[in-house]
C-alpha cells in the first residue's frame, strides 16, 4: 500500500526528466556529427587545396601577362606611340584597384564562386578583344575589362584557401600563393616563347584559354563556402526544446 503513492510520483519524475535526456542526446550527436564532419574536411583538404593552388596557377599568369606584354603589344603590334602604349598597363592597374575596392562587397553578396566565375569570363573577354582588334582605343577598352575581371579571382582564391583548414591556413596559403605565383613568372616567359610561333595578339588566345577553365572550375569555392555558411548556422542554433 505504501509503494503505491510513489508511482505517480516516479511516472512525474520520469516524464519531467525526458526532454533533458533528449537535448542532452541531440548535443551529444551532434557534437560527433560536428566532429565527424571535421575529420571529413581534414581528410578533403590536401586535394582541395591543390585544386585552388592550380586555379591560382592558371589565373596569375594572366597578370603576368598584363605586367610584361601590354606596351610591346600596342606599340609593335597595333603601331601605338610610345607615350601612348606606356599607358596600356596604366588602364588595366586602374582597373584592377577598382575592382579590388568592390570585390569583397560583390562577395559578400552573390559568394565567392560568383566572383572568380564571372571575374574570369570578363577577363577572358577582355583579353580576346585585346587580341584580335585592330584599334588602339579598344586595344585600352579590353585592358580595363580584363583587368576588371581578374582583380577579384585572386584574392578569392587565397580567402578559400584560409578557410578550408584554419588550423594550417598559413602553410597552404603559402603553398597556394607559391604555385601561383610560379605561374605568374612563367607566364610571361611562355607567351615569349609563343611570339616564335604565332604574333604576339594571337599568344594572348593562351590567357583567354586559361581564364575560360578557372572559370568552369569556380565551382571549387560553392563547396567551401557552402560548407563554412553550414558549419556558421549549425554553431548558432538553438537546442531543439520538446514539451513533456
Amino acid at each position: 500500500m505504501g509503494v503505491k503513492p510513489l508511482v505517480p510520483g516516479v511516472r512525474a519524475v520520469i516524464s519531467m526528466s525526458m526532454p533533458s535526456v533528449a537535448v542532452c542526446s541531440m548535443r551529444c550527436h551532434h557534437r560527433r556529427g560536428r566532429r565527424a564532419g571535421t575529420r571529413r574536411e581534414a581528410a578533403q583538404a590536401p586535394g582541395r587545396i591543390w585544386i585552388l593552388a592550380v586555379l591560382a596557377a592558371m589565373v596569375m599568369p594572366a597578370e603576368g601577362a598584363a605586367n610584361d606584354w601590354s606596351a610591346l603589344h600596342l606599340k609593335d603590334i597595333l603601331g601605338a606611340p610610345a607615350s601612348t602604349a606606356a599607358a596600356a598597363y596604366g588602364t588595366y592597374a586602374a582597373a584592377v584597384l577598382a575592382g579590388r575596392l568592390l570585390a569583397d562587397r560583390i562577395s559578400g553578396r552573390f559568394g565567392p564562386m560568383a566572383v572568380l566565375r564571372y571575374g574570369a569570363v570578363t577577363a577572358a573577354v577582355g583579353i580576346t578583344i585585346v587580341s584580335v582588334t585592330p584599334w588602339i582605343w579598344a586595344a585600352f577598352a579590353g585592358r580595363a575589362l580584363f583587368g576588371l575581371g581578374l582583380s577579384g579571382c585572386v584574392p578569392q582564391l587565397y580567402s578559400a584557401t584560409g578557410s578550408v583548414d584554419p588550423s594550417a591556413a598559413g602553410a597552404n596559403v603559402s603553398r597556394v600563393a607559391g604555385l601561383g605565383y610560379l605561374g605568374m613568372l612563367s607566364g610571361p616567359a611562355v607567351i615569349g616563347w609563343l611570339t616564335h610561333l604565332v604574333p604576339l595578339n594571337h599568344a594572348f588566345l593562351l590567357v583567354t584559354l586559361l581564364c575560360v577553365i578557372a572559370a568552369t572550375a569556380a565551382g571549387v569555392l560553392r563547396t567551401g563556402s557552402g560548407r563554412t555558411r553550414e558549419v556558421a548556422r549549425s554553431s548558432h542554433r538553438p537546442p531543439v526544446r520538446h514539451d513533456p
